[in-house]
């Protein structure tokens, strides 16, 4: 008897199958029949998909920016080796179970402005969120190569903030402004917040706004930044639906500021860690499901002391998990200025973490050790952000390098040509 066709399979078994697979064999499959790709771009498949490469953290990835040129201070060599000035290189390295690490692979991504002088990286769902300093932003989903460019949003001024002509200092308005991106699980919709602290001498004013994917546009947030003594303190975290940063008070305890991307309304909770200014530098991530906070000491032996808390929401809950000491018996030999958590391990027991803008290395709790290792192909000077394989924004505009000529080698992270990018948006 000969075994059933793909037309004799239940559609939902074939669904089924679909969802085990890494999105760039799902990209493929589109181009085989009209059912294959109408069942790849239908939502419900593309939610399940998602829910399915959380859940077995497969086809985890690094994304990495190189920042060498942004870190490099001297003019002569802006001068001479990056005339045009042109946006910062990104690479993609898989980052398998076993916990190892194919070859970097350059990426192109969509802010391609020549005059760009870096952008910053945040992942949710798969999805990357970049800006740069000409205010450009867009959500890029780097495994599947396609955007969606973000419309202009300008700073509205209130009252008392405007240039009066005046050459002080003291009363020059200034602002500054941090991106935030995440998820809102009710309506299932991936928004971008932008917080703006505006200054004028004494003067401080905040204003929030949210870009929502679903109805491309920006609207302000009503409910006001709860703490208008506060400086922002962190950069944000994404957890339970809601964004996160740490709130610099003066003479006080840090507090944890929330903003639910589904109510778009504040919550404020006490945190038992003090900011002190060139001593301790905060930092505010996720990891394995818990908000967790990161405060490295400015001053030598630059320890690292790790605060998780274990029940959200619950101020009570905060919990000094372990201390990292730096030194030469110490877990992390090498003094640093900067160190960030990426992610767990398989098996929990380790966390990788990155050293300054060059190193990484794996942190093992228990042992209190730290081993580094090298990847291939990675720039001098990197940031980094994980994202995990996903099909969201399958619709979107596709990312095609415009340098490449055509036959150039096949791309080592979705196997395909710039041909087939053209047949998939046909």
């Amino acid at each position: 008897m000969a075994p059933p066709s793909m037309s004799t399979l239940p559609p939902d078994f074939i669904a089924e199958i679909l969802t085990e697979l890494p999105v760039k064999s799902l990209v493929r499959f589109m181009c085989v029949s009209k059912s294959f790709n109408a069942l790849i771009n239908d939502p419900y498949f593309i939610k399940k998909h998602l829910k399915r490469s959380i859940e077995t953290n497969r086809e985890r990835t690094l994304i990495v920016e190189d920042c060498k040129r942004l870190h490099n201070a001297d003019p002569l060599f802006l001068k001479f080796e990056d005339k045009k000035r042109r946006p910062p290189d990104y690479y993609s390295v898989r980052f398998h179970e076993d916990g190892r690490f194919d070859r970097a692979v350059q990426i192109f991504q969509p802010l391609r402005h020549e005059r760009a002088k870096g952008s910053v990286v945040y992942s949710c769902n798969g999805l990357v969120c970049l800006y740069n300093l000409e205010s450009e932003i867009t959500i890029w989903n780097p495994l599947i190569r396609k955007y969606k460019n973000l419309p202009f949003e300008p700073i509205d001024v209130p009252s008392g903030f405007e240039k009066d002509g005046s050459y002080s200092v003291r009363n020059s308005p200034a602002t500054w402004s941090q991106l935030a991106f995440g998820h809102d699980p009710v309506s299932d919709d991936y928004k971008v917040v932008k917080v703006s602290e505006l200054c004028k001498g004494r003067l401080r004013s905040f204003e929030v706004k949210v870009y929502s994917l679903r109805a491309n546009s920006w609207r302000r947030v009503k409910d006001k930044w709860p703490i208008k003594s506060s400086v922002i303190g962190s950069k944000p975290a994404f957890l339970n639906g809601a964004l996160h940063w740490l709130a610099k008070m003066r003479r006080s305890l840090e507090m944890l500021v929330a903003l639910d991307l589904a109510t778009e309304k504040f919550q404020k909770y006490r945190t038992p860690f003090k900011y002190v200014f060139g001593v301790s530098e905060p930092d505010l991530v996720v990891l394995g499901g818990y908000l967790c906070v990161f405060m490295t000491e400015s001053l030598k032996p630059h320890n690292i002391t790790v605060w998780v808390m274990r029940k959200y929401g619950v101020e009570s809950s905060w919990t000094l998990l372990y201390t990292i000491v730096c030194g030469p018996c110490g877990a992390v030999p090498r003094p640093f200025r900067y160190c960030k958590p990426l992610a767990f391990a398989k098996n929990g027991k380790k966390i990788l973490m990155q050293q300054d803008f060059d190193k990484l290395f794996w942190y093992d709790i228990k042992e209190d050790t730290c081993s580094k290792f090298e990847i291939v192909g990675m720039p001098d000077m990197f940031r980094t952000a994980t994202c995990v394989g996903s099909l969201v924004l399958l619709d979107g505009d596709s990312v095609i390098d415009v340098d490449i000529e055509d036959g150039e080698p096949e791309d080592e992270l979705t196997g395909t040509r710039r041909l087939h990018l053209k047949l998939w948006d046909v």
